[in-house]
């Protein structure tokens, strides 16, 4: 029984082996850019996921997803795109009073902070959000906001591969808003981009994650880090409605469900596009047409 039971073990590893190296290697195999008339079209086709889908994104309450949006408008100049913001502006920015979030989309707006403890139901990087935003002295000086001022904050972990990627928006934030020692900044963004180089190098699944690590290179302007391979595979993985969604596929049942992996754990559940992947996904290529 202990023969067999270390056979099936053996031979366990063996596959995941075989498994993970094939994966690696179409991760990394040398391919050419896609065409611009490629990335265009893709492009093309998530806007039209957000039309069509107008009503259930307006509903999201997550600013940072229409902060994506009007940044890929003002970079790709689509007039469907740019009347998809304009649209949200009007109804809920224009309507609403400003609030602590208000600086992604009017950059000079200085919100009133609250105290730590009344954010401290928020994660980590949604507070280095707020300070990156702000730029409070009070926030400053708290220790949640100094850890993240350092390269080391983040460990690469198969359940958090996102950690970086939020760092490293919240750097870029400050940048943008002259928030902080230049030099400072300069130095945790570039070491921030070749871990996240290393990142897209050895973790395979094209998902959420996936396409948030590349677009934090494009946005960081680091478009030389970024492997042709890797934008080929974000335009293979868009879903048929224009979509995308943070499933990796393995296998596909008659029934339409994937087995697959997600950016934290595998998956068994139908394919269906959302509005978290596919804005970053329409970000990513926006940037990669006006470069």
């Amino acid at each position: 029984m202990l023969k067999k039971s270390l056979i099936f073990t053996t031979l366990s590893i063996f596959f995941i082996l075989i498994v993970y190296a094939y994966s690696f290697y179409q991760n990394n195999k040398d391919m050419k850019f896609p065409e611009n008339s490629e990335i265009r079209n893709s492009l093309n086709k998530s806007i039209n996921w957000l039309e069509s889908n107008r009503k259930t994104i307006e509903s999201n309450n997550n600013p940072a997803l229409w902060w994506m949006i009007k940044e890929a408008s003002e970079a790709s100049r689509i007039e469907e795109l740019n009347a998809i913001y304009d649209n949200y502006e009007e109804k809920y920015l224009q309507k609403n009073p400003p609030n602590i979030w208000t600086p992604y989309f009017s950059k000079y707006y200085k919100p009133n902070v609250p105290d730590i403890l009344q954010l401290r139901n928020l994660r980590d990087y949604q507070i280095f959000f707020i300070y990156a935003l702000s730029c409070d002295n009070d926030l400053k000086s708290e220790p949640v906001i100094q850890k993240q001022l350092k390269v080391d904050f983040c460990s690469f972990h198969f359940l958090h591969p996102r950690c970086i990627t939020h760092q490293l928006m919240g750097i870029r934030l400050m940048q943008q808003r002259n928030c902080g020692e230049n030099e400072l900044l300069q130095s945790v963004s570039s070491e921030l981009t070749d871990i996240i180089q290393k990142e897209l190098t050895w973790d395979f699944r094209v998902g959420d994650a996936y396409i948030q690590r590349t677009l934090m290179l494009a946005e960081s302007g680091k478009f030389n880090l970024i492997k042709p391979v890797w934008i080929n595979r974000i335009l293979d993985a868009q879903n048929a409605d224009g979509g995308w969604d943070d499933i990796h596929p393995f296998l596909t049942f008659h029934n339409g469900k994937i087995l697959g992996l997600s950016s934290t754990l595998p998956v068994l559940k139908h394919s269906k596009s959302d509005f978290h992947a596919t804005a970053q996904g329409i970000w990513l290529l926006s940037l990669l047409l006006k470069k």
